[in-house]
């Protein structure tokens, strides 16, 4: 059923669609931008900038690019054989960033720009998943790359659901609500 997710040209093709809704989602906040200053356009740019940069990284390869470096370098400095360990150290580093990164932006974004949150933890979410697949440790790779998800493969499947989630969040709007100041101010009680 999934089989076709496999295909590096079917998911350029989706990160191409998830930057056009991105600068669409830009277009639209940009045109109300004026009339409410809690509306941050720039992200939309941000984002259709970061499904771009994805979109050119898999068509040209350059994942497998950066696994052959780090492979090559691991050869020729000698710790090839030790790899796993510091496989394993990258893939947990980037896992215990994603979860400091998430616990931090729940507690400290500010209440004007929470509205764009969703879509941004979703984006890092595929960030941070696509590094772990690139570090290529063995075990990994393993679940990834060799088993299955309704017909297509595991990891495929997994990035176009992280991707889709990161689409939908850019191409429906957030909920505006009134704007939130910057500084509460104290009322004063006569």
């Amino acid at each position: 059923m999934l089989d076709w997710a496999d295909s590096d040209g079917w998911q350029i093709t989706v990160y191409l669609i998830a930057t056009g809704v991105a600068l669409l989602s830009w277009w639209r906040e940009h045109r109300k931008g004026r009339d409410d200053p809690g509306l941050w356009p720039t992200f939309w740019l941000l984002s259709a900038a970061f499904f771009l940069a994805i979109a050119l990284a898999r068509a040209t390869d350059l994942g497998g690019l950066a696994t052959q470096l780090g492979r090559s370098e691991a050869v020729e400095h000698g710790w090839y054989a030790d790899r796993r360990r510091f496989q394993a150290l990258g893939a947990g580093i980037v896992g215990v960033g994603w979860l400091i990164t998430v616990a931090i932006a729940l507690w400290r974004v500010p209440a004007r720009r929470r509205r764009y949150l969703p879509a941004a933890l979703s984006m890092f979410t595929l960030m941070c998943f696509i590094g772990v697949r690139m570090i290529s440790l063995h075990q990994i790779d393993g679940l990834l790359y060799r088993r299955e998800l309704a017909g297509g493969q595991f990891g495929a499947v997994v990035e176009l659901v992280l991707l889709a989630i990161a689409v939908v969040l850019t191409a429906v709007p957030p909920p505006t609500g009134p704007s939130v100041p910057l500084v509460e101010r104290p009322t004063l009680r006569v």
